[in-house]
C-alpha cells in the first residue's frame, strides 16, 4: 500500500544514467529499510541494488541503499538468500528485529513504575519521504 502511494517508479530520475548504470536494471523502487543506526525504519524511493546475504539498510548521509555487514541475515531465522533485490528486504523480517529490540529496550528501561510498550510499533515504517538522494545529483557546471 505505501509503495503504491509513493509511486517510486514514476519518478523521472537521471541517477542511473549519470552513474553509467543500466537504467533497465537499476530503477527507483520503494524500500522500507532499517536506518544505519539500526534504531528506526525508513521509507525511501531509491535505486534498487543487489544485496549479498546481509540485511539491507539505508544510509541517509550517503543517500544510498547498502548491505549492513554487521547483520548477516543468512544466519537469522528465516534466513535470507545469498543474493536478493534491496526492494525485497521487507521479506526478511528478522533483519527488523534489531529495531524492535532497540525500541523495546528504550521503552522498558524507563524509571520504576513507568509504563512500557511493546517493541513493535504500529507502522511498519516511519513515513519519511525523501527527495532524490543528493549523492546522485548532477554536478554544477
Amino acid at each position: 500500500m505505501a509503495a503504491k502511494q509513493m509511486d517510486c517508479e514514476s519518478i523521472d530520475q537521471e541517477c542511473s544514467k549519470l552513474n553509467g548504470l543500466n537504467n533497465q536494471r537499476y530503477i527507483f523502487q520503494y524500500h522500507c529499510l532499517i536506518n544505519s543506526w539500526g534504531n528506526a525504519t525508513i521509507e525511501v524511493c531509491a535505486l534498487n541494488r543487489s544485496i549479498f546475504g546481509y540485511c539491507a539498510e539505508y544510509d541517509a548521509a550517503g543517500g544510498l541503499v547498502q548491505d549492513n555487514y554487521d547483520l548477516d541475515c543468512q544466519q537469522r531465522h528465516p534466513p535470507c538468500p545469498a543474493l536478493y533485490n534491496s526492494a525485497e528486504a521487507y521479506l526478511y523480517q528478522s533483519c527488523y528485529d534489531l529495531v524492535y529490540r532497540k525500541r523495546a529496550n528504550k521503552t522498558t528501561a524507563g524509571p520504576k513504575g513507568s509504563s512500557s510498550s511493546s517493541g513493535r510499533f504500529s507502522g511498519s515504517c516511519l513515513p519519511i519521504l525523501l527527495s532524490i538522494a543528493l549523492a546522485f545529483r548532477k554536478p554544477y557546471g
